[in-house]
């Protein structure tokens, strides 16, 4: 006899699958990181918080995959960054639209996606303690 109902292993598959698919687009910012990272600091070369954070690029790769979700980020909500004085209206305005959109749609996704697997796991501990 199993030690795990049904409903464990439910949650386990949707967690698995949650993790899977932020796992995916870490490995798109990856890329866009090691080959797209000169590109995108290009139009962003106004912007403080990601000058002052220029130093995950000498972090090898995995910096760079945090640069891009930095960038990502910035551009998904920048009326903060842009009242605190941290970012350039004309980087956002002059960012390329199409890829602007990818990675606001990815970071927002990557977003979803924590909050699910923080829900999927509290949702766990709640029914096997």
């Amino acid at each position: 006899m199993s030690k795990f109902g049904a409903a464990e292993y439910v949650l386990a598959s949707c967690c698995l699958v949650t993790l899977s698919g932020g796992v995916i687009i870490s490995g798109v910012f990856f890329y866009w990181g090691c080959t797209r990272m000169d590109e995108v600091l290009g139009y962003v070369k106004n912007c403080k918080i990601i000058m002052g954070n220029r130093f995950y690029l000498y972090m090898g790769a995995w910096g760079r995959m945090a640069m891009v979700g930095m960038v990502a980020g910035s551009l998904a909500y920048p009326g903060y960054y842009i009242r605190k004085g941290l970012m350039d209206v004309d980087d956002v305005n002059n960012f390329p639209e199409p890829f602007k959109r990818r990675l606001i749609k990815l970071f927002n996704i990557q977003l979803v996606f924590v909050v699910c697997f923080i829900v999927e796991f509290i949702v766990l501990k709640i029914i096997r303690p």
